[in-house]
Formats: structure tokens, C-alpha cells, sequence
């Protein structure tokens, strides 16, 4: 029985499962962008982390935040691969080098530029929990 038992495993190991095949062609580069990146015009929505890299580098203000802020970036030879996402959902891919203190200096910087709103402050409004029950 145990040889009959190590035969069949075995044989499961020898064929893939569709995930294994799947994560075998799993990768983090962001495929080129097939289409251009619509802009959107600054002066109606301003600007902030959820505006994508495109729309900020168009406008030469916010490109000299950018510029300054992270520098490199508006020159990034993968630019084509994440100009359609935003800073917020680049920082994620950046392995650390975007910081929560980087994209709160660039926040601050693109709502500092003339005609952009300011940032949006979430607030929490939590009850407290009774205490003693």
C-alpha cells in the first residue's frame, strides 16, 4: 500500500496545476501602454496622488513638483509602462522608494500650485466602544 500511495503523489507533482502554470507567468513589469494616456486638463480638477503621472507631467508646474520632489521620474525610461497610473498606486510598485513622507511632501506641493483644490482629509468618525459591559 505505501508504494501504491508514493506512486500516485508522484504523479500529482509531475503535472502543473493550472495556478502553478499561471504564477510561472506571473510578472511585475507593467506592460507598455498601447494607447495614449488621455490628459486631462489641471486647471478644472487640480491635482493630487490620484492623478495620474501623465496628466502631471503635461503640466509644466506640476512637473517641476515631480521633478523636484522625485526626481528621475518624469525621465524614467519605463515612464510608458506607469504614466497611466497615479503616484498613489505607483508607490506600491516602487519597492519602498516612494515613502508615506515623499507622498505627503508631493501632496502638499501639488495642492500648494495655483487653482488646484486642496487635498481631501479623511476623517474617521468612530463611536467608542462602551467600556465595562
Amino acid at each position: 500500500m505505501p508504494i501504491l500511495l508514493s506512486l500516485l503523489l508522484i504523479a500529482g507533482q509531475q503535472q502543473p496545476s493550472a495556478a502553478a502554470a499561471a504564477a510561472d507567468r506571473f510578472a511585475l513589469d507593467l506592460p507598455a501602454a498601447q494607447a495614449p494616456v488621455p490628459v486631462a486638463p489641471a486647471a478644472a480638477t487640480g491635482f493630487s496622488l490620484d492623478t495620474p503621472i501623465a496628466t502631471l507631467i503635461a503640466d509644466p508646474r506640476a512637473k517641476a513638483v515631480l521633478d523636484r520632489d522625485v526626481p528621475g521620474l518624469s525621465s524614467d525610461e519605463n515612464l510608458p509602462k506607469f504614466e497611466g497610473l497615479s503616484l498613489r498606486k505607483l508607490a506600491p510598485l516602487s519597492g519602498g522608494q516612494m515613502t508615506a513622507t515623499l507622498l505627503a511632501q508631493v501632496e502638499r506641493d501639488l495642492a500648494a500650485i495655483e487653482g488646484a483644490p486642496p487635498p481631501i482629509k479623511k476623517v474617521e468618525s468612530r463611536r467608542a466602544l462602551p467600556v465595562g459591559r
